[in-house]
């Protein structure tokens, strides 16, 4: 889903209301096993719409563009079943992101930019030279996974249902604004 929200529903997002709600919940479709992502999106997503013609308009883009059968981005894509942290389906999104994050304006001098350049070289190179090496997690990433892991197998055993499920795992995928 698009960093920063879709037409305009990014202020709406931080704020308490049912649209906020709603956008909030929609982040944890991205868990639930791909052949119940399309039923729980019609049957407890789309029947319990906010009536607000914003939120009408990215669920219509949300149908096009990642649950639909001939959607640009196919449920196995995105949609997976695990308690992993890393949820950004696209290594170029991923690239702009952090890269966008290094500017603190829209027109920044050439020196800027040729540091930011040189960052980005820098940490390419040490992940170029630690690929053989382990990994380290901060103990949060740890505490969200242990958690969802938790829910998944209390979820595959049926112990709530499936939208108690996306409820209880949808706030730990919410998009970080604070970059």
């Amino acid at each position: 889903m698009a960093e920063n929200a879709i037409f305009g529903t990014q202020q709406a997002v931080w704020k308490d209301s049912e649209v906020s709600q709603f956008l909030k919940k929609i982040f944890g479709m991205s868990i639930l096993p791909t052949a119940e992502v399309c039923d729980s999106f019609a049957l407890e997503f789309l029947y319990n719409l906010p009536n607000d013609k914003r939120v009408e308009q990215f669920c219509d883009y949300l149908l096009e563009n990642y649950v639909d059968a001939d959607c640009t981005f196919p449920l196995p894509v995105w949609s997976e079943c695990t308690e992993t942290s890393f949820r950004i389906i696209n290594a170029c999104e991923l690239f702009h992101t952090h890269f966008n994050a290094l500017f603190s304006s829209a027109h920044h001098n050439i020196f800027v930019l040729v540091s930011a350049l040189q960052k980005i070289q820098n940490e390419a190179y040490i992940k170029m030279r630690s690929v053989t090496t382990r990994r380290f997690k901060k103990s949060a990433t740890f505490k969200n996974e242990d958690l969802i892991s938790s829910k998944i197998g209390q979820y595959k055993v049926n112990l709530f249902s499936r939208i108690e499920f996306v409820l209880s795992v949808s706030y730990k995928f919410l998009p970080n604004t604070h970059l």
